[in-house]
């Protein structure tokens, strides 16, 4: 059989980061070019040599605390050319653990896009909590597994964007950071594991994953992503005339809300947000999203009085996605455009792109 051609796309991140002294004090740095990577990488990607060919490519060695919006596009636009252009079988990104849960669902929302999917590649992102220089760490092997579950996929037809951490293989736009320590730091409380890593090897649930086969020819991106989103963490005492101020300054063009529970926020008294989300929506037309703080957590704003007067004031529910799913899915509705109103911005959080949420029956 011919071999599987994968493009292996450097993101930095701690796996790549090199220990240095400063001030004292060892902290860990990007490196300057991604050789040294490069050539750690090499033994590992031989071990797949007879049956894939891996082209590696530098696209940053930046911490991923610094990565932005324009990153996001910048792989984005590098897979579309890998899947039409280049033709490769697969895409696998190394990437920094503290927002690859950010890119991860960046890029499956992107890929995937408002209408049919066209992604007929899968692509899989991995990261790691020590350098890949360090013995004893998770560096080699989640890289090494990273190559599995790439090849995993090819053979299952998988056309998905997903993450392969320690020992679970997840959907990327449910996956979340829990731990800054653990090597199982990555979960994904609200949908399935897609797959697992053990000795058997990695095995991935096609019914959890989109397929090569129900995808169109062609794939049509959308990969824009809106400025002015603004997210507050609530807490007993939240000031209702800073959030005001945020909503009056003219650069605010959505509100996150990182609620107390299931959408539940202050509603009464002097720090009650109830007139802060009338002003906003009904004034300004600028759409107010509750979601919780809580992971895996259910944003239903249904159960409890407190939620439900959020709801009837004009916030939207943001159901079981992800803080960062909601906060990446917000600037990408945004960015291309997707809502034209608040009542089109409810009904996109309540529909599912990309698996982001699950649609309430």
């Amino acid at each position: 059989m011919p071999k599987k051609r994968i493009l292996f796309l450097y993101n930095g991140g701690t796996i790549g980061q090199k220990h240095v002294v400063k001030e004292g004090q060892l902290i860990l740095v990007p490196p300057k070019d991604g050789r040294e990577f490069q050539q750690v990488v090499e033994p590992i990607i031989n071990k797949f040599s007879k049956k894939m060919d891996v082209k590696f490519e530098l696209v940053t060695t930046k911490d991923s605390s610094n990565m932005s919006p324009n990153d996001w596009e910048k792989l984005i636009f590098r897979i579309k050319r890998a899947q039409e252009i280049e033709k490769f079988d697969g895409v696998a990104i190394a990437h920094g653990t503290d927002t690859l849960e950010f890119t991860s669902t960046a890029l499956a929302l992107a890929l995937h896009g408002p209408k049919k999917t066209g992604l007929r590649i899968p692509i899989c992102l991995t990261g790691a909590q020590t350098p890949i220089y360090q013995e004893g760490g998770d560096g080699k092997f989640n890289l090494e597994n990273l190559f599995l579950t790439i090849d995993e996929a090819i053979q299952k037809g998988v056309a998905d964007v997903m993450v392969n951490f320690w020992n679970r293989v997840l959907l990327g736009c449910r996956t979340i950071k829990v731990s800054e320590k653990d090597f199982d730091a990555m979960h994904s409380p609200t949908y399935p594991d897609v797959g697992t890593i053990d000795a058997n090897g990695v095995q991935i649930d096609r019914k959890l994953v989109r397929l090569r086969e129900n995808a169109q020819q062609k794939l049509t991106i959308a990969p824009k992503f809106g400025a002015g989103v603004v997210s507050i963490v609530t807490t007993p005492g939240t000031a209702p005339d800073m959030i005001l101020g945020f909503i009056t300054s003219g650069r605010v063009s959505a509100v996150i809300f990182r609620s107390l529970g299931e959408g539940n926020v202050c509603s009464e008294g002097e720090f009650s947000l109830i007139p802060v989300i009338k002003h906003a929506t009904r004034e300004h037309a600028i759409p107010i999203f509750i979601t919780t703080k809580h992971t895996g957590g259910y944003a239903s704003s249904s159960h409890y009085d407190t939620g439900f007067k959020a709801i009837r004031a004009g916030a939207i529910s943001c159901l079981d996605h992800t803080d960062a799913a909601v906060d990446v899915k917000v600037k990408w509705l945004i960015g291309n455009r997707l809502c034209r109103d608040i009542e089109a911005f409810r009904k996109a959080m309540r529909t599912s792109f990309a698996g982001e949420v699950t649609e309430p029956k």
